[in-house]
């Protein structure tokens, strides 16, 4: 609750409406199960890298792309598990390595997997944990889904940088001449900064209400003149963008 992944900008996207941010969102993460062409699936994954690259830069993008990107290598490492009995890519002597079917299979899952990946962490990003509780109370969910909602798209990426933080300072402590770097000490460095950030996360839970037998009352988003026009538009985009591709 006292860390925020939002990355301060002027982008388009970042002045986007948080409602209209909402709707893109939802919409454009369950239209990308609809997606079986393989270009449909490579753009599907392009369009949020995209717009992380214009609104946060390339830096910011290549950055988040390596929080997942130890996902995506495990999901190909495991791909000659997939339909063996396929029409054979790859094979050494008798042993099947890479299938049609298998690859499909993968990469079908890899690009959701960046999909829905890059277009959560595009949200966080481009706005302010605050505002997005706002929209979702807008819409009329409870303030404890909204503010779960809201602290699982901070912490993920907090908790993601924090290890990548630990290993590194894990990694210098090595003998020169050794690689990688200590996995139990790392972990247990790891487990106890989660650890003390309880008494934070309590702190800032019970600003907002929770542990008193009332809650006080939250501010509400301001009205906008365009304010339908952005929510329809942001329904509208990823369905006709999903149909083109798919």
């Amino acid at each position: 609750m006292n860390t925020s992944s939002y990355i301060h900008g002027t982008s388009l996207y970042h002045r986007y409406d948080i409602r209209g941010k909402l709707v893109f969102t939802l919409v454009y993460s369950v239209s990308v199960f609809f997606i079986h062409s393989w270009y449909g699936l490579a753009l599907s994954a392009l369009l949020p890298i995209s717009i992380y690259i214009i609104s946060l830069g390339l830096k910011e993008t290549s950055r988040a792309f390596s929080r997942i990107l130890p996902v995506i290598i495990l999901l190909f490492l495991f791909l000659p598990l997939q339909d063996r009995d396929g029409v054979v890519l790859l094979s050494i002597k008798d042993a099947v390595i890479i299938t049609r079917e298998g690859l499909y299979r993968v990469c079908r899952l890899s690009s959701r997997f960046v999909s829905l990946s890059f277009i959560l962490m595009l949200l966080s990003a481009t706005e302010r944990s605050e505002n997005i509780i706002k929209g979702l109370r807008f819409y009329h969910l409870p303030y404890t889904l909204s503010l779960l909602f809201s602290m699982i798209l901070r912490f993920i990426p907090y908790l993601g940088s924090l290890f990548g933080e630990i290993r590194a300072s894990m990694s210098l402590r090595l003998t020169e001449g050794k690689r990688g770097f200590p996995i139990m000490p790392s972990i247990t460095a790891f487990t106890v900064a989660a650890v003390r950030m309880i008494p934070d996360t309590a702190a800032a839970l019970e600003e907002r209400g929770f542990g008193r037998n009332g809650r006080t009352d939250y501010s509400r988003l301001e009205k906008k003149p365009y304010l339908f026009s952005e929510i329809l538009f942001s329904a509208i985009f990823p369905v006709i963008f999903f149909i083109i591709v798919r």
